[in-house]
Parts: C-alpha cells; structure tokens; sequence
C-alpha cells in the first residue's frame, strides 16, 4: 500500500498522504464515529468516490482496532494511570511535550483558547499570534508539489478552519468570527512572504472558506452586522490581500452586509475600486462593474443595474445580456446594431458563435429567408451539425434541396480525401434517411467504430448485408490482442445475435476462433464466457 502518512489531526478528523501514478494526494476523511461523513481526495480521479477513499477507510478501521486492541490488552489504562498525575506535573508534561510535536501543540490549542479570559488583550489577537507562529514555522518541500495534481495544504489553517465551523454549528458565532478573522489576516500575511511561483499550488480553499463561514454567522443574532461590516470596510483596502486573491471574499461579504444593513458605502468602494484601473474592459473591471449590479438587483433597483450595462459594452457579457432582453422585447433594430458593431470590432473569431447565434435569433423574428440561409450555413460549411442542417435546409425547396445536399456531401468530402471516412457525410445520409446509400459509404470505408455507430439505421433493411459487414470488420479488429478488445469482441457478438441470422453467423465465427487464437488464453476465458 502507498500510505506515506495517516494521523488523527483532531477527534473522528483523519489525513493522510498517498503516492499514486500523479505524485502525492491527499485524502479527508470526517467520521461520526462509525461511518465516514465526509471525505476529499486531491488525485485526479473521474471517480465519485474515487478508489483512494475505500483504502484510507480500511487503513483508518486497522489503525482504530490496533489501537483498542492495545487498549484492551492493558490492565492499566490511560485515565486509571492519570488519577495518580498530579496537575503541575501534567502541566508540565503538556509544556514540554508540546514543544517538541506542533501536531500536539495545535491540538491541544484548538481545544482550550477559547477558555483564555483576559482583561487588556483581546481574543482575536491571541488567535492571531497563534496563526502567526503556526504558520511562520511551515515549510514547503518542493518536491511534493512536482505533479500537475499536486497542491499545498497547510494543516493548520484547516484545523482551526475547522473549528471555526465547528463553532458556528453550535451557535457560538462570535468565537467562529473571531478565528476567521485571524486566519484571513495571518494567511494574507504569510502569503506575501513566500516565493510567488508557490502561490498557485495553494489550496484555494483558504481564501474562500473564511468567507463563507462569515456568510453563515453573519445574521446571526449574537453577531453585530455593523462593526462586521467595519471591518470589511477597514480591511478590504489593504494591499495584502491581492496577492491572497482576497478582494472578492471581502467584496461579496461587505454587499451581503450592505444590502442587510441598508448601508451604501459598498458602491462607492466599488467606484474606488474602478478608478484605479485603466482597461475597463478588463477582467477586473469586468468583476468590479458585476458586483455593483448585483448590488442594486439585490437592493430591488433593477432600472440601475440595468444601466451599468447599458454603459459598459466594452464588456462582452454585458453586451450580450442586453442583446439577448432586445431581442426578447422584439427590438431587433437596437440589438443588430449591438451584434454588427461588436463582430466588426472583434480581431479574432473567440466566442464569434454566440454573436453569430444571436444574429440568427433576429433573423428568425424578421422571417428574412436569406439571412438565416447565410447564417445557418456559417454552422455546418466545416461539419454537420443537425439544428441548423435542419434549419438551413429549411430556406429551401423540396426540388432545390436536393441539389444543395448533394453539394454540401462534396464539399465535406473534399475537405480530407474522398477515400477518407467523414462524419459529416453519414450524418447527413442518416437524417436523410438514406439507408442503402448510408450503408454503402460505411461498407466503403469499413471501420468497426463506424459500423458500430450507424448499424442500427440500416440493419432492420438489410440484416444480411450487415451481419456481413460485422464478420469483416470483427475479423480485421480481432488481430489485435489485450483484454479490452478481446471483451469488446463479445459485446459486438451480442449486437449480432440480435439481428436475423446473427446467432449461427457468432456460433460460426467463435468456432473459427477457438482454432485461429488458440493460444490467447484472455481471449479464449472470455468468448467461452459469452
């Protein structure tokens, strides 16, 4: 097994690190005690668990019944043994101890801050030199993060995130505010002292779950919305954040606060903001000008987002929410001279589509034939694509059509060669509905993946010339070897056997291969099997 690491980094909370074929990941997990509640896992796996969470299950239950059976095992037990402790000498223990394992000390922190009661230092700041010493002896080994998957996690701050979390679930929000700000304070302040190639290999999960966990307190009545949205305010302009990508954790709360608060200091921040930068069709404009929208729709003052739009279509998004409300109110004028002025100003053809759709849009409301013919066209001139065949075939004539189709198959055999196999032609022969001719293209050009995919529109016409063209094409592909085409092959039997005739023409052909492919064992299991 590759578990490099697994601890117990705070109660029914474990971690570990495993080597697999893309470097290192981490896994979660999160237990009530007995079943896992949660769980995360850094590989690239499509897999929903992927594979690694079962294993660290399994490694987690060991670690648990080694761990009681060691336990049972004992006549002295650790609570019996600690009765006999004097409290100066587990005091002492604790000190000592701690010092010497950060992983102890942390949690040992975690559990007991809270319970400080100062007069003249104020809890925020305890938490604060905490962090701050916590993270100040965290190193990065280089060598972890070698893999395109690899990312950095501080174990730390997910700790105290944690218990942040843990706080606000028990309706403690003012202690749960009080880490958050630490922890967006003291990473922010970490983060502008370490090597800026290292900063894209961070887990973004410490810039946004602050946030989020101040989203969830933040109504609560224990929580004074004002002095929060002070901070926000006091806060949000430091320069220390835009390295920690911290801007829109502040903005999007400070407008949750606004809006609740019926304060408007959020616009004129945003405004600010804005001065400050010289492309206003940049991204950063772009991100500003959309929070002071959603400001005002929030604030029910539509008639104001909406001319923010309105005086800002140097940001393609904006320009396309207008368009699209003109063309749904059936002012089609205002929305073509919207379309037409920005594909003229467009140096290339990125996201060209969209504006070319939305010019379809009008012309279908303007009912103007050669409009949607020259547009429909745009869509398919390089591949088929069925809604606008369909919708460009539609300007047409049924006498007309015939020669136009006949074109466009040229025209798609000509791109690559006409001994070559296109999609493009068998897809417009299937939504013609021409069967014999379908079949003939992908007899020409014989490929079990071609075959496969079109059978079915021939098959039921002519199940012997089909059957036929399988025995071609599955004899060629069984040359070659390894277990995925060999139980690929059974699968193209069970298509087969389906079809008239097919059953006898697979017994036949099974047969042939028992004495053909004798010595593949893989093969021989597995069509013996079928």
């Amino acid at each position: 097994m590759n578990i490099i690491d697994l601890q117990e980094i705070s109660p029914n909370v474990w971690k570990a690190k495993y080597r697999g074929n893309y470097g290192i990941y981490t896994i979660k997990i999160k237990t009530d005690g007995e079943k896992t509640t949660e769980f995360s896992c850094s590989c690239p796996s499509d897999y929903y668990p992927c594979k690694h969470i079962a294993m660290i299950e399994k490694a987690i239950k060991e670690r648990i019944a080694k761990n009681q059976k060691s336990k049972n095992g004992r006549k002295i037990t650790l609570k019996h043994l600690l009765k006999d402790v004097s409290q100066k000498e587990l005091c002492d223990f604790i000190v000592r101890h701690a010092q010497n394992d950060p992983q102890f000390k942390n949690a040992v922190l975690l559990e007991f801050t809270h319970k400080i009661k100062t007069k003249n230092t104020k809890i925020v700041y305890i938490y604060s030199q905490l962090l701050h010493d916590a993270l100040d002896g965290f190193s990065v080994d280089y060598e972890d993060i070698g893999g395109y998957y690899d990312s950095i996690e501080i174990d730390i701050l997910d700790q105290w995130l944690d218990k942040a979390q843990e706080y606000a679930d028990q309706n403690n929000p003012e202690e749960s505010m009080l880490i958050c700000k630490a922890c967006i304070e003291e990473y922010a302040s970490w983060l502008e002292n370490i090597d800026y190639d290292l900063i894209d290999y961070i887990e973004p999960t410490y810039q946004d779950r602050p946030f989020d966990i101040l989203n969830q307190i933040y109504s609560m009545p224990e929580i004074d919305e004002n002095d929060l949205l002070d901070y926000c305010k006091s806060e949000i302009s430091k320069p220390k954040y835009k390295r920690a990508r911290m801007y829109d954790g502040f903005s999007n709360l400070f407008m949750d606060l606004s809006v609740a608060t019926g304060v408007t200091d959020f616009i004129t921040l945003q405004d600010n903001l804005l001065q400050e930068i010289d492309d206003k069709s940049s991204y950063e404009a772009k991100t500003i000008l959309q929070r002071k929208i959603d400001f005002y729709r929030n604030n029910n003052q539509a008639e104001k987002a909406d001319e923010i739009i309105k005086n800002n279509l140097q940001i393609e998004s904006f320009r396309e929410e207008l368009t699209k409300k003109l063309i749904s109110e059936n002012k089609l004028q205002e929305a073509k001279k919207l379309i037409n002025d920005f594909i003229s100003q467009k140096s290339d053809n990125h996201n060209l589509n969209l504006w070319l759709r939305l010019k379809l849009q009008v012309a279908q409301k303007e009912n103007n034939t050669n409009e949607i013919r020259r547009i429909s066209f745009q869509f398919i001139e390089n591949s088929f694509d069925r809604e606008y065949y369909n919708l460009y075939k539609s300007t047409f004539t049924k006498e007309e059509w015939s020669e136009q189709m006949e074109k466009l198959i040229k025209k798609y055999e000509k791109q690559y060669n006409f001994n070559w196999f296109n999609h493009s032609v068998a897809d417009i022969l299937l939504t013609e509905n021409q069967e014999e001719r379908l079949m003939e293209y992908i007899e020409k050009h014989l490929h079990i993946k071609h075959l496969e995919q079109y059978y079915t529109a021939f098959v039921n016409s002519f199940p012997e010339k089909t059957l036929a063209m399988f025995v071609r094409a599955i004899d060629k592909y069984a040359q070659n070897t390894g277990r995925e085409i060999y139980e690929h092959i059974v699968k193209l039997f069970a298509k087969m056997v389906k079809i008239e005739g097919g059953n006898e023409l697979v017994k036949e052909m099974i047969n042939r291969y028992r004495v053909e492919y004798k010595n593949r064992k893989a093969m021989m299991e597995i069509i013996n099997k079928f």
